[in-house]
């Protein structure tokens, strides 16, 4: 396991932890899609594999997660997906993205059991809070971090991995609300997170208005 001393941030501060999912949150849809996501940038040379695959599409988030209040906290994903798989230039795109503020102190990926890094992939949907728990656990044991249920705040498009965070304690967001795919029936997002979406709002969110469940 490779952990940078340079990069982590001391436990003192007060320990969040930001916590986000992939494809279609990382990331927006590849292909001509992409073009209705002025808030997107495409990573020429860069292959995303994800649903019908192309070329690496950054979201919002993705770009400017300093401009978040996640800069101040610790940084983890859960993936249902692979981010393309070992070694690949989209893992290594989006590890530099997520380390700009300075609070993901490794370069490793996991698999969803056990999670030996806060870089966490292949979780099926609607299980992803089981895997919570592990990254947690990382951050305590290798630097000395103290993350309390109520400061763990996930983000994902699907409302069906975001619902089952009800029960856990830990806050939950759906996200990617405004732009939806309807070629997967809208259950997925089209451009991913926006950062105005980024919010350390308690409880658990999907989009819809009344339709929205707040626990």
């Amino acid at each position: 396991m490779r952990v940078s001393l340079a990069s982590v941030v001391a436990a003192s501060a007060g320990d969040c932890l930001c916590i986000f999912d992939i494809d279609r949150t990382l990331t927006g849809s590849q292909g001509s899609a992409w073009l209705q996501c002025r808030k997107d940038a495409r990573i020429d040379g860069v292959h995303d594999s994800a649903y019908a695959g192309g070329t690496l599409v950054l979201s919002e988030v993705s770009q400017f997660i300093a401009q978040t209040f996640c800069s101040q906290c610790y940084i983890g994903t859960i993936s249902a997906g692979s981010a393309s798989g070992a070694g690949s230039a989209e893992r290594g795109v989006l590890h530099d993205k997520l380390a700009v503020p300075g609070h993901l102190p490794t370069t490793s990926w996991s698999a969803c059991s056990p999670v030996t890094s806060p870089l966490v992939t292949g979780c099926p949907d609607g299980t992803k809070q089981n895997a919570v728990g592990g990254i947690v656990s990382w951050y305590q044991q290798h630097v000395g971090a103290s993350i309390a249920n109520g400061d763990v705040h996930f983000y994902d498009d699907r409302a069906d991995n975001v619902k089952p965070f009800a029960s856990t304690g830990y806050n939950a967001r759906q996200i990617s609300c405004s732009s939806r795919d309807s070629k997967y029936g809208n259950a997925i997002g089209l451009c991913g997170a926006e950062v105005s979406e980024i919010v350390p709002d308690a409880g658990v969110q999907v989009c819809g208005g009344d339709d929205a469940l707040v626990v």
